[in-house]
């Protein structure tokens, strides 16, 4: 768990979860900016920033446990929530159900963008199979996906350095399933607000309605996939979480 701006008075946790391939840095950029009653932590993963050296983890399994365990253990005396993006919003999804069903214990809410809810039919038709794909083949599969930075495929030797973590990440998205049966109670019961890019492929809202009793909010703004590195839509959203946990329903 990275902090970059430690706020042990804050009343909230906000936990981040990056996009497949990506670090826990842009996140952690925006403790500066939210209320000071919210302490921003980025989940860092092996084999990105601090962790560069440890060698990557595909197993989807063994790393909901773990960012589970140590939320629990050591993070659950405060309230906190959970935001996630593309394969993080997966991530914090199964990490919120772990919480529930192995502690009892959810995110006072949970923010996803960017991505299918696991038990969609949409997400079944794009599955990628990626561990028995070549180094060349999932590359260009990548890129014809799209959501990718494209610096990272016109630079050689930024490649090199984001394949073993990206590659892991795509294989651990393979396996974060979920099954949901029309006549089954929804796992959670936080509140769920949801945010796309306009320009994004669609990622079936329906899907995510039926994972949560609470409350489910859908938003969108301007841009593609990483349409939250667009500096006025990373405003809106420190905007929107500091009004949400400041405790006022009333967001445009």
């Amino acid at each position: 768990m990275n902090c970059r701006f430690p706020r042990p008075d804050a009343s909230k946790r906000m936990f981040c979860f990056p996009w497949a391939g990506g670090g826990p840095s842009f996140f952690t950029a925006w403790g500066e900016d939210v209320s000071e009653d919210i302490e921003v932590f980025g989940i860092c993963l092996p084999g990105r920033e601090n962790r560069y050296q440890e060698p990557c983890v595909s197993d989807g399994r063994k790393t909901i446990e773990w960012i589970a365990s140590v939320i629990h253990d050591q993070y659950s005396d405060k309230p906190f929530v959970f935001y996630g993006h593309s394969m993080g919003a997966l991530l914090a999804f199964c990490v919120a159900i772990e919480l529930k069903q192995k502690y009892n214990i959810e995110p006072e809410c949970l923010f996803l963008s960017g991505t299918t809810a696991p038990h969609s039919p949409h997400r079944r038709g794009r599955a990628m199979f990626t561990e028995s794909m070549t180094k060349d083949e999932f590359l260009a599969k990548i890129k014809l996906l799209g959501g990718t930075p494209s610096e990272i495929f016109d630079n050689a030797e930024l490649a090199e350095i984001y394949y073993p973590p990206l590659r892991a990440d795509m294989c651990m998205i393979d396996h974060l399933t979920y099954e949901h049966k029309p006549d089954q109670r929804p796992p959670l019961s936080c509140p769920i607000d949801f945010f796309d890019g306009t320009e994004d492929v669609d990622h079936d809202i329906q899907a995510w309605k039926q994972v949560t009793s609470g409350q489910f909010t859908f938003r969108t703004m301007p841009g593609g996939h990483f349409f939250l590195k667009i500096p006025e839509n990373t405003r809106k959203l420190i905007m929107f979480f500091n009004i949400r946990l400041g405790g006022y329903d009333d967001i445009v």
